[in-house]
């Protein structure tokens, strides 16, 4: 995601020399025997970022959210396997969907003198481990 911000930030700013960027994303997940295992995997996505794409990036209505909970951590460097509450995990998860949301509703509300609707949007995209968590946000 720094990666992602810091390249828009570049070709926006007077330092650009106008070559593109290029932002490649990797996460990978694995899990211990148990619940958690179906929902590990991998994943990559390479952006290039210039001007005048066909999807545009408002960075005046960007939002984060953090909060200091034990919902996914890593206590035991000398495994690959987190300690995951999955419930907590899910909690959190829309706690801060529902928090960023909150964030641009408002910074959209301020630089467009209206609220937001979802109806105006064509689509959205999540991070998610799997697809039926997002439908409990929307």
């Amino acid at each position: 995601t720094a990666a992602l911000f810091n390249c828009v930030n570049w070709v926006e700013s007077s330092s650009w020399d106008g070559r593109y960027g290029l932002v490649i994303c990797t996460d990978s997940a694995v899990y211990a025997e148990g619940p958690a295992r179906p929902t590990g995997g991998a994943a990559a996505i390479a952006m290039l970022i210039g001007p005048n794409a066909p999807i545009s990036f408002e960075s005046k209505y960007k939002g984060s959210h953090m909060s200091h909970v034990y919902d996914f951590y890593k206590p035991n460097l000398a495994s690959e396997y987190p300690v995951v509450d999955g419930k907590l995990s899910q909690t959190c998860y829309l706690l801060a969907l529902d928090s960023c949301y909150k964030c641009f509703c408002d910074k959209f509300e301020k630089f467009e003198g209206k609220q937001f609707s979802i109806s105006e949007a064509d689509y959205f995209v999540f991070h998610s481990p799997y697809n039926k968590v997002n439908l409990g946000f929307l």
